[in-house]
């Protein structure tokens, strides 16, 4: 804890995300699309996991961090996996939802509601290739330990009682 706390310290965002947190967790329960704590968290959330993703030099496709999450491995090797690769074909296949951008918010609102926020970022972690897609300089998701400060926070994130409209307008 301490370890994390330093290396989150050593980054604003995460110290950013950290505050978001807390705030979070003080506000009533469940968290529902009204609190004024939500935006701030979620808007924290994507920046993190925007940071440092390097674009493909000839793709003319801008890479969001929807297109790792839904190339997380499939394997059914545990039951909060098997949640988690429902989330991402029901995010998938949801019609009203058609940019990358907007699948990856559709899935965070999913997980945060849905306690696998912390799965995704494990997985992630797990999946070497996908993560080849941050820069270890510039991101958090691809420096050892700033991802493992931010991990930690999913980890507290889970703990949170989310209760959010999931049907997409």
């Amino acid at each position: 804890k301490g370890r994390e706390r330093s290396m989150s310290g050593k980054e604003p965002l995460l110290r950013s995300l950290r505050e978001c947190i807390h705030r979070l967790q003080e506000g009533p329960s469940p968290c529902t699309d009204t609190s004024p704590h939500l935006q701030p968290f979620c808007e924290t959330l994507e920046i993190i996991l925007r940071k440092g993703i390097k674009q493909p030099v000839l793709g003319f496709k801008k890479r969001d961090y929807w297109h790792w999450i839904e190339k997380l491995p499939h394997q059914v090797t545990h039951h909060s996996m098997t949640l988690l690769s429902i989330m991402i074909e029901k995010t998938n296949s949801c019609e009203k939802v058609l940019t990358p951008h907007g699948r990856g918010r559709h899935f965070l609102r999913q997980a945060l509601s849905g306690k696998l926020l912390a799965v995704a970022i494990q997985q992630l972690v797990r999946a070497p290739r996908l993560l080849e897609w941050y820069d270890p300089v510039i991101s958090i998701l691809g420096n050892e330990d700033l991802l493992e400060a931010f991990l930690s926070m999913m980890l507290v994130v889970t703990e949170i009682n989310f209760s959010l409209d999931l049907q997409v307008q």
